[in-house]
């Protein structure tokens, strides 16, 4: 590809990725093999996100390791899952074998559920607390943790199970030496991970909430979902209807 032409291309898939997505849904596989590898990643993973999972999933079985290493680290782990729900075995263990081993387990557990549930659509990278923390080790957690999806943290207990949820602003105010579970008095709002995706998203709780936590058939929390994110599947499974 010329480098004029490179340019043009890259600056197109930036500016409009889903209009770039569609185009490649309707490529060959090997064509738009080609053209992503030579698109930024920062770039690729947004129109990764916008082709078609089944379309995506032929093009990553023939992109080089250093490409896909490089992709899975740039987008979320629910994406990965709807992506290598459509690889075949021997592919999807050798794709997942590229995910960094902390986050291999997850991807799998995100596999497992259908794609037309909720659990397939969650976020794992979730700031959780245990019950037993106190304060002060409950901050050094709150202190590593890069990505916030609001200002609440969820409570667990050692079974992994919600028992609450408790303001940061609260954490921030309470001596150091306080236990988690003496602080926690919010209920917390579940769906199993096997809910219809359609049934979830016509749940009146959006009309007070961005995002729900969602446990599995032991009632263990494995993440959230975003309105945002189920919105988005719901459009994607009409257009492939």
């Amino acid at each position: 590809m010329a480098n004029h032409n490179l340019k043009l291309t890259i600056h197109f898939f930036s500016e409009e990725p889903i209009a770039a997505a569609r185009k490649l849904d309707l490529m060959s596989a090997n064509s738009a093999a080609a053209i992503l590898q030579k698109v930024p990643i920062s770039v690729v993973s947004k129109v990764m996100y916008a082709m078609l999972p089944s379309a995506a999933a032929k093009v990553l079985i023939l992109t080089l390791e250093d490409f896909n290493r490089a992709l899975f680290q740039s987008i979320e782990l629910a994406d990965i899952a709807a992506i290598l729900r459509y690889v075949n075995n021997k592919d999807r263990k050798r794709l997942i074998e590229l995910i960094p081993k902390s986050r291999q387990a997850l991807c799998k557990l995100l596999i497992s559920y259908p794609e037309n549930t909720v659990g397939a659509l969650i976020e794992t990278n979730v700031l959780v607390i245990d019950s037993q923390m106190t304060v002060e080790e409950a901050m050094l957690r709150v202190k590593k943790q890069t990505y916030f999806d609001n200002h609440e943290v969820l409570i667990v207990n050692s079974k992994r199970k919600i028992v609450g949820k408790l303001s940061i602003f609260d954490l921030l105010r309470a001596p150091a030496s306080t236990t988690i579970s003496s602080l926690t008095s919010t209920g917390v709002i579940t769906v199993n991970g096997l809910s219809d995706v359609s049934t979830v998203l016509a749940m009146d709780i959006w009309q007070k909430t961005d995002s729900i936590s969602v446990v599995n058939r032991k009632k263990e929390f494995i993440g959230i979902l975003r309105h945002y994110d189920l919105r988005a599947s719901v459009t994607r499974n009409k257009k492939t209807n």
